[in-house]
């Protein structure tokens, strides 16, 4: 009897036992399923990258051409510009350094002439509205150059001051125009006694110019 109690007591603690290994069995397949959908692919990313635009293809480089350095740039200047030595040499050293052809050479030297054409029209138009001032204020009449002329003699012998106006183009300016002759008309009263007659009227470039080659 002992044993047949023995026997049967211990058959429901193996049963018992084996469930566990039975309910093991359903988790270790949802991990395995879960693994599995995690390598897939996730649907947005696979329509994402499905709508996007498929990556281009490189073109094979080419290469270019090397570009001929030439020993010595001819410089190709408008009439009235020119080159200093000092300046064709700095040149020719930067355009070497740049490794620039003689075509690049004469872009970058047109460049350089039409801003400098450009300065030295737009220098002549301002010259040429001070000028046409001056003389609508009268300033160019006779009797007034006469006395500006009057004050270069007294002033300045040497005629370098009236050189460096000219050049400048500021003896145009009414303003230098209405102060020259303003001195001039002073010059001409304190002298009047000795003052020869009037000369026959003349242009305001003869009356104040007339005896230089400027």
């Amino acid at each position: 009897m002992a044993d047949e109690n023995t026997t049967a007591t211990a058959e429901p603690q193996a049963t018992e036992s084996a469930a566990p290994a039975e309910s093991a069995a359903p988790a270790e397949s949802a991990a395995t399923e879960a693994a599995q959908q995690a390598q897939e692919p996730n649907g947005v990313e696979t329509i994402n990258a499905g709508l996007s635009d498929e990556p281009k293809q490189e073109e094979p480089k080419t290469e270019e051409p090397a570009k001929e350095t030439p020993e010595k740039y001819e410089f190709h200047l408008p009439d009235g510009l020119t080159l200093t030595p000092e300046i064709e040499k700095r040149f020719t050293e930067l355009a070497r350094g740049m490794g620039l052809t003689q075509e690049q050479a004469d872009g970058l030297v047109k460049l350089h002439s039409d801003i400098m054409l450009d300065s030295m029209k737009q220098v002549e138009t301002t010259k040429n509205n001070w000028a046409k001032e001056s003389q609508d204020a009268g300033y160019t009449s006779p009797e007034n150059m006469r006395g500006v002329r009057t004050v270069f003699t007294a002033f300045d012998p040497t005629g370098k001051a009236k050189k460096a106006l000219l050049d400048s183009g500021l003896i145009y300016s009414p303003d230098v125009m209405g102060m020259f002759v303003a001195m001039g008309s002073v010059l001409v009263e304190d002298s009047a006694p000795d003052s020869k007659p009037a000369a026959q009227a003349k242009s305001a470039a003869d009356l104040l110019f007339g005896n230089s080659k400027y």
